[in-house]
């Protein structure tokens, strides 16, 4: 669906939506900024700010930005003053969360952190409920399945979370001995995965995706259960688990992309659209497979071998290529026609070229072209954010109350 066509589909909670997207392009901000210093090399950050840049980004920049999309995926036809009070103490409630989170990890290690994990898990989990009872009201497609299992999975990760913060903050064990890894892999391939699968496919048939048939299920639900086998290899230290995981995300992309590749085919990249960020972050995502099992075979299913800097290959493709491309596509989709293509294409040039620079520099351990790949992305990830907040707030549609509205 095309750009200029949005204003008359405007989602039921668009007042909201917009808010939590203009949330997360703050947390955003804070991530980029750390990560230009650090790719750069002009500034030495420790390890307290590094996981504050990560949570910054994976919580803050995705997490609030997968809210915004579940409030308008499942909010269909459903605003009355109750479901409205609800959805609004959820919201805020997620962006203080969330900003406590990132502080706690930026200057503590102690009881500070694990208490914002439990509190933003606790978050996590009441919009996992608000999605589940929504999706026994309305038609679902694959993206609606895609985020039901994704925001699941992010409940398992917040509580391993938690876990591996308690273990910082007193010393005691409550994890396997290198279960920590477990967090941040399930998080990565059970969480980002299958709901950056999902928002590319809802790209392609935006605002309303069509209903989902059972390979369409699939294509989700291995994503998902890849990720817990996944969890459960690095908890269980059990190695030969590691390609079951990463077999099942191959077979969900397989499917993913026979049943997507007339859409693929439909992209014009020189087109300033939604339907070249949904594309580019499909190929962040079968790039992002390919190389987890290059990992695997190279390192035999222990991913404690891998080296540090082709990990961060493995991150930055997932966080950037992956799920920051399916955002944009969403973006681009409700205020594109509010941007002006030139604009829109020097985003998209400098983001995917810096991005791939900045990834071949981080595979090959090369400073200079990790020098010039980390501003060029994040200097194009700057301007598009500053093109969609423009357009998110000049944009201020009245939202009609049904009298019929359905409580949520």
């Amino acid at each position: 669906m095309s750009a200029s066509g949005i204003d008359a589909a405007r989602p039921t909670y668009w007042p909201e939506i917009r808010t939590l997207l203009l949330a997360a392009m703050c947390f955003f901000l804070f991530t980029i900024g750390i990560g230009i210093l650090n790719g750069t090399d002009l500034v030495d950050f420790e390890h307290r700010r590094l996981l504050g840049h990560v949570h910054s980004g994976t919580l803050g920049w995705l997490t609030l930005s997968v809210f915004a999309a579940s409030l308008w995926l499942f909010g269909e036809d459903v605003r009355d003053d109750k479901a409205v009070s609800r959805v609004r103490v959820m919201m805020w409630a997620a962006i203080a969360a969330f900003g406590l989170y990132v502080v706690a990890f930026t200057f503590t290690y102690n009881e500070f952190r694990p208490t914002m994990g439990i509190i933003s898990t606790l978050v996590i989990a009441a919009f996992f409920v608000w999605i589940a009872m929504r999706a026994r009201h309305i038609r679902l497609g694959v993206p609606h399945i895609g985020f039901l299992v994704a925001v699941a999975t992010s409940i398992a990760g917040g509580v391993l979370g938690v876990l591996w913060g308690l273990m910082l903050a007193t010393g005691k064990q409550y994890l396997p001995a290198g279960g920590e890894d477990s967090h941040p892999a399930i998080m990565v391939v059970g969480f980002l995965f299958p709901v950056a699968l999902a928002m590319s496919v809802w790209a392609f048939t935006f605002p309303s995706p069509p209903p989902a048939n059972r390979l369409g299920v699939v294509q989700m639900v291995f994503p998902f259960v890849g990720g817990i086998v996944l969890a459960l290899a690095i908890l269980l230290d059990t190695d030969p688990l590691a390609p079951v995981a990463i077999l099942l995300e191959i077979v969900g992309v397989v499917i993913f992309v026979v049943r997507n590749w007339h859409h693929f085919r439909s992209v014009r990249i020189t087109e300033a659209s939604s339907g070249r960020w949904a594309l580019f972050s499909a190929i962040g995502s079968i790039w992002v497979i390919g190389l987890a099992q290059y990992f695997v075979i190279q390192y035999e299913g222990d991913f404690d071998l891998v080296p540090e800097n082709e990990l961060l290959a493995l991150d930055h493709s997932q966080f950037i290529a992956s799920m920051t491309s399916a955002v944009f596509a969403m973006l681009i989709a409700a205020t594109g026609a509010r941007i002006a293509a030139r604009l829109q294409h020097l985003v998209f040039g400098m983001v995917t070229i810096g991005l791939t620079v900045f990834v071949i520099g981080l595979l090959s351990d090369t400073t200079a072209l990790k020098r010039i790949g980390a501003p060029t992305m994040g200097t194009g990830l700057l301007i598009g954010l500053a093109c969609f907040a423009w357009a998110l707030i000049q944009d201020r549609p009245r939202v009609t109350v049904s009298a019929a509205a359905m409580p949520a």
